[in-house]
Protein backbone atom coordinates (compact mmCIF):
# COMPACT_ATOMS: atom_id res chain seq x y z
CA UNK A 1 0.00 0.00 0.00
CA UNK A 2 1.85 3.31 -1.01
CA UNK A 3 2.45 5.89 2.02
CA UNK A 4 -0.77 8.04 2.81
CA UNK A 5 0.72 11.57 2.17
CA UNK A 6 0.80 14.01 4.91
CA UNK A 7 -2.10 15.88 5.51
CA UNK A 8 -2.70 19.44 4.27
CA UNK A 9 -1.59 22.18 6.77
CA UNK A 10 -5.05 23.58 8.54
CA UNK A 11 -6.09 27.35 8.08
CA UNK A 12 -5.46 27.89 11.42
CA UNK A 13 -1.53 27.32 10.98
CA UNK A 14 -1.90 28.76 7.85
CA UNK A 15 -3.11 32.38 9.09
CA UNK A 16 -0.47 31.98 12.04
CA UNK A 17 2.28 31.37 9.39
CA UNK A 18 0.95 33.85 7.05
CA UNK A 19 1.73 36.72 10.48
CA UNK A 20 5.00 34.86 11.23
CA UNK A 21 6.21 35.45 7.31
CA UNK A 22 4.93 38.66 7.38
CA UNK A 23 6.75 39.84 10.68
CA UNK A 24 9.85 38.55 9.02
CA UNK A 25 9.64 40.26 5.87
CA UNK A 26 10.08 43.58 7.36
CA UNK A 27 12.63 44.61 4.65
CA UNK A 28 9.08 44.79 2.90
CA UNK A 29 6.54 46.40 4.97
CA UNK A 30 9.70 48.92 5.99
CA UNK A 31 10.65 49.88 2.44
CA UNK A 32 7.35 50.32 0.98
CA UNK A 33 5.98 52.33 4.22
CA UNK A 34 8.71 54.56 3.24
CA UNK A 35 7.79 55.01 -0.45
CA UNK A 36 3.73 55.40 0.44
CA UNK A 37 4.62 58.63 2.07
CA UNK A 38 7.26 59.60 -0.73
CA UNK A 39 4.85 58.66 -3.19
CA UNK A 40 2.20 60.84 -1.06
CA UNK A 41 4.05 63.80 -1.25
CA UNK A 42 5.92 63.84 -4.41
CA UNK A 43 7.12 67.28 -5.37
CA UNK A 44 5.77 68.66 -2.08
CA UNK A 45 8.35 71.10 -0.43
CA UNK A 46 8.27 69.73 3.20
CA UNK A 47 6.15 66.67 2.23
CA UNK A 48 4.68 64.63 5.52
CA UNK A 49 5.64 67.91 7.58
CA UNK A 50 2.12 69.27 6.05
CA UNK A 51 0.18 67.33 8.43
CA UNK A 52 2.46 68.54 11.56
CA UNK A 53 1.80 72.11 10.23
CA UNK A 54 -2.02 71.49 10.14
CA UNK A 55 -1.58 69.77 13.08
CA UNK A 56 0.75 72.80 14.93
CA UNK A 57 -2.14 75.32 13.87
CA UNK A 58 -5.29 73.22 14.94
CA UNK A 59 -4.03 72.53 18.57
CA UNK A 60 -2.92 76.63 18.64
CA UNK A 61 -6.13 78.26 17.87
CA UNK A 62 -7.94 75.07 19.02
CA UNK A 63 -5.90 75.46 22.61
CA UNK A 64 -6.54 79.24 23.07
CA UNK A 65 -10.61 78.58 22.39
CA UNK A 66 -11.11 75.70 24.51
CA UNK A 67 -9.14 76.94 27.37
CA UNK A 68 -11.17 79.68 28.10
CA UNK A 69 -14.33 77.84 27.23
CA UNK A 70 -13.62 74.79 29.75
CA UNK A 71 -11.88 77.90 32.22
CA UNK A 72 -8.92 76.19 32.28
CA UNK A 73 -5.09 77.91 31.92
CA UNK A 74 -3.68 77.86 28.16
CA UNK A 75 -0.07 76.67 29.76
CA UNK A 76 -1.80 73.59 31.07
CA UNK A 77 -4.31 72.86 28.45
CA UNK A 78 -2.25 73.56 25.05
CA UNK A 79 0.11 70.55 26.06
CA UNK A 80 -2.61 68.14 27.12
CA UNK A 81 -4.30 69.21 24.03
CA UNK A 82 -1.17 68.36 21.58
CA UNK A 83 -0.75 65.36 23.48
CA UNK A 84 -4.30 64.09 22.85
CA UNK A 85 -4.25 65.71 19.50
CA UNK A 86 -1.20 63.77 18.04
CA UNK A 87 -1.67 59.92 19.82
CA UNK A 88 -5.29 60.37 18.47
CA UNK A 89 -4.27 61.51 14.59
CA UNK A 90 -2.17 58.05 15.26
CA UNK A 91 -5.11 55.63 16.64
CA UNK A 92 -7.91 57.46 14.57
CA UNK A 93 -5.87 56.90 11.28
CA UNK A 94 -4.83 53.38 12.07
CA UNK A 95 -8.21 52.57 12.33
CA UNK A 96 -9.68 54.12 9.34
CA UNK A 97 -6.84 52.95 6.98
CA UNK A 98 -7.48 49.45 8.06
CA UNK A 99 -10.03 49.00 5.96
CA UNK A 100 -8.62 50.01 3.23
CA UNK A 101 -5.53 47.87 3.40
CA UNK A 102 -6.56 45.01 0.98
CA UNK A 103 -8.65 47.45 -1.07
CA UNK A 104 -5.95 49.87 -2.09
CA UNK A 105 -3.06 46.64 -3.10
CA UNK A 106 -5.64 45.06 -5.53
CA UNK A 107 -2.69 45.03 -7.90
CA UNK A 108 -0.45 43.72 -5.98
CA UNK A 109 -2.29 40.81 -4.22
CA UNK A 110 -3.26 39.52 -7.62
CA UNK A 111 -0.07 39.54 -8.93
CA UNK A 112 2.52 39.52 -6.23
CA UNK A 113 2.37 36.29 -3.50
CA UNK A 114 2.78 38.20 -0.18
CA UNK A 115 1.87 37.78 3.13
CA UNK A 116 -1.21 39.90 3.79
CA UNK A 117 -0.24 40.40 7.17
CA UNK A 118 2.41 42.49 5.41
CA UNK A 119 0.14 44.90 4.04
CA UNK A 120 -1.22 45.60 8.02
CA UNK A 121 2.14 46.02 8.87
CA UNK A 122 2.81 48.32 6.09
CA UNK A 123 0.06 50.84 7.04
CA UNK A 124 1.02 50.79 10.51
CA UNK A 125 4.88 51.75 9.77
CA UNK A 126 3.72 54.16 8.02
CA UNK A 127 1.55 56.52 10.16
CA UNK A 128 4.10 55.60 12.96
CA UNK A 129 6.67 57.71 10.77
CA UNK A 130 3.89 60.27 10.32
CA UNK A 131 3.56 60.06 13.88
CA UNK A 132 7.13 60.97 14.96
CA UNK A 133 6.52 63.73 12.15
CA UNK A 134 3.78 65.37 14.07
CA UNK A 135 6.26 64.85 17.35
CA UNK A 136 7.81 68.50 16.35
CA UNK A 137 4.72 70.00 17.09
CA UNK A 138 4.71 68.60 20.97
CA UNK A 139 8.49 69.21 21.32
CA UNK A 140 7.82 73.67 20.21
CA UNK A 141 4.86 73.20 22.46
CA UNK A 142 7.09 71.99 25.38
CA UNK A 143 9.83 74.28 25.03
CA UNK A 144 7.24 77.56 24.10
CA UNK A 145 5.60 76.45 27.92
CA UNK A 146 9.17 75.70 28.86
CA UNK A 147 8.31 72.02 30.42
CA UNK A 148 10.57 68.85 30.86
CA UNK A 149 10.68 65.94 30.19
CA UNK A 150 10.61 63.37 32.93
CA UNK A 151 12.29 59.90 32.95
CA UNK A 152 8.51 58.32 32.09
CA UNK A 153 9.09 59.22 28.44
CA UNK A 154 11.30 55.91 27.85
CA UNK A 155 7.99 54.08 28.09
CA UNK A 156 6.70 56.01 25.45
CA UNK A 157 7.88 53.23 23.09
CA UNK A 158 6.01 50.46 25.03
CA UNK A 159 2.75 52.31 24.50
CA UNK A 160 3.37 53.01 20.94
CA UNK A 161 3.92 48.94 20.59
CA UNK A 162 0.81 48.36 22.14
CA UNK A 163 -0.79 50.75 20.06
CA UNK A 164 0.60 49.12 16.97
CA UNK A 165 -0.08 45.34 18.56
CA UNK A 166 -3.62 45.89 18.57
CA UNK A 167 -3.58 47.82 15.55
CA UNK A 168 -2.47 44.65 13.70
CA UNK A 169 -5.43 42.54 14.81
CA UNK A 170 -8.00 45.46 13.94
CA UNK A 171 -6.27 45.76 10.26
CA UNK A 172 -6.82 41.76 10.15
CA UNK A 173 -10.38 42.17 10.53
CA UNK A 174 -11.68 45.70 9.40
CA UNK A 175 -9.46 44.64 5.97
CA UNK A 176 -10.81 41.41 5.37
CA UNK A 177 -14.51 42.47 6.29
CA UNK A 178 -14.10 46.07 3.81
CA UNK A 179 -12.53 43.81 1.30
CA UNK A 180 -15.90 41.63 1.20
CA UNK A 181 -18.54 44.45 2.29
CA UNK A 182 -17.51 47.82 0.54
CA UNK A 183 -19.87 49.07 3.16
CA UNK A 184 -17.30 49.02 6.47
CA UNK A 185 -15.17 52.11 5.40
CA UNK A 186 -17.76 54.63 5.36
CA UNK A 187 -19.57 53.12 8.86
CA UNK A 188 -16.37 52.80 10.39
CA UNK A 189 -15.19 56.36 9.62
CA UNK A 190 -18.61 57.36 10.97
CA UNK A 191 -18.04 55.65 13.99
CA UNK A 192 -14.44 57.16 14.46
CA UNK A 193 -16.13 60.59 14.33
CA UNK A 194 -18.65 59.65 17.35
CA UNK A 195 -16.07 58.05 18.96
CA UNK A 196 -13.87 60.97 19.06
CA UNK A 197 -16.52 63.04 20.68
CA UNK A 198 -16.78 60.60 23.67
CA UNK A 199 -12.94 60.37 23.96
CA UNK A 200 -10.91 62.72 26.41
CA UNK A 201 -8.94 64.32 23.79
CA UNK A 202 -10.31 68.43 23.58
CA UNK A 203 -11.01 67.67 27.24
CA UNK A 204 -9.74 66.21 30.26
CA UNK A 205 -11.71 63.08 31.78
CA UNK A 206 -12.05 64.87 35.18
CA UNK A 207 -14.81 66.92 33.50
CA UNK A 208 -16.56 63.89 32.79
CA UNK A 209 -17.71 63.42 36.84
CA UNK A 210 -20.41 60.87 37.26
CA UNK A 211 -19.86 59.68 33.54
CA UNK A 212 -16.40 58.76 34.09
CA UNK A 213 -17.05 55.54 32.87
CA UNK A 214 -17.32 56.93 29.21
CA UNK A 215 -13.68 57.23 29.85
CA UNK A 216 -13.03 54.43 31.70
CA UNK A 217 -14.63 51.53 28.93
CA UNK A 218 -13.18 53.58 25.95
CA UNK A 219 -10.70 51.48 24.32
CA UNK A 220 -9.45 54.14 22.76
CA UNK A 221 -8.46 56.22 25.62
CA UNK A 222 -6.87 53.66 27.27
CA UNK A 223 -4.85 52.78 23.97
CA UNK A 224 -4.00 56.73 24.18
CA UNK A 225 -2.97 56.81 27.86
CA UNK A 226 -0.17 54.72 27.33
CA UNK A 227 1.67 57.16 25.59
CA UNK A 228 -0.19 60.29 26.79
CA UNK A 229 0.37 59.60 30.43
CA UNK A 230 4.52 58.98 30.21
CA UNK A 231 4.37 62.45 27.95
CA UNK A 232 2.77 63.93 31.16
CA UNK A 233 5.28 62.78 33.01
CA UNK A 234 3.24 60.43 35.17
CA UNK A 235 3.45 56.26 35.07
CA UNK A 236 0.22 54.51 33.09
CA UNK A 237 -2.29 53.14 35.35
CA UNK A 238 -2.75 50.43 36.61
CA UNK A 239 -6.69 50.00 35.53
CA UNK A 240 -5.26 50.82 31.71
CA UNK A 241 -2.42 48.27 31.72
CA UNK A 242 -5.17 45.63 32.48
CA UNK A 243 -7.59 46.89 30.12
CA UNK A 244 -5.44 47.55 27.10
CA UNK A 245 -3.76 43.59 28.14
CA UNK A 246 -7.78 42.10 28.21
CA UNK A 247 -8.14 44.15 24.95
CA UNK A 248 -5.35 42.87 23.18
CA UNK A 249 -5.84 39.30 23.81
CA UNK A 250 -8.85 39.01 23.22
CA UNK A 251 -8.82 40.82 20.06
CA UNK A 252 -6.29 38.73 18.51
CA UNK A 253 -7.85 35.59 19.55
CA UNK A 254 -10.85 36.71 17.28
CA UNK A 255 -8.95 37.98 14.63
CA UNK A 256 -7.30 34.93 14.48
CA UNK A 257 -9.95 32.93 14.23
CA UNK A 258 -12.05 34.94 11.72
CA UNK A 259 -8.82 35.96 9.50
CA UNK A 260 -7.67 31.81 9.56
CA UNK A 261 -11.62 31.27 7.91
CA UNK A 262 -11.32 34.32 5.68
CA UNK A 263 -7.85 34.79 4.70
CA UNK A 264 -8.04 32.60 1.66
CA UNK A 265 -10.94 35.01 -0.09
CA UNK A 266 -9.36 37.93 0.45
CA UNK A 267 -7.56 37.53 -3.10
CA UNK A 268 -11.22 36.42 -4.58
CA UNK A 269 -12.83 39.82 -2.88
CA UNK A 270 -10.33 42.74 -3.68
Amino acid sequence: MDQVGAAAPSKWSLAVTDIKEGLKAHHVWIITGWQDIKMRYKRSAIGPFWITLSLGITVAAMGALYAQLFHQKVAEYIPYLSIGMIIWALISTLIMESCSIFIQYEGIIKQIRLPFSVYVLRMIWRNLIIFFHNVVVLVFVYLWFSISWGWQVVLVPFGLFAIALNAMWIGLILGTLSARFRDIPQIVTSFVQVLFFITPVMYRASLLKNHMWVANWNPAFNLMKLVMRPLQGRLPSEYSLVFVAVMTVLGWGVALAFFSRFRARIAYWV
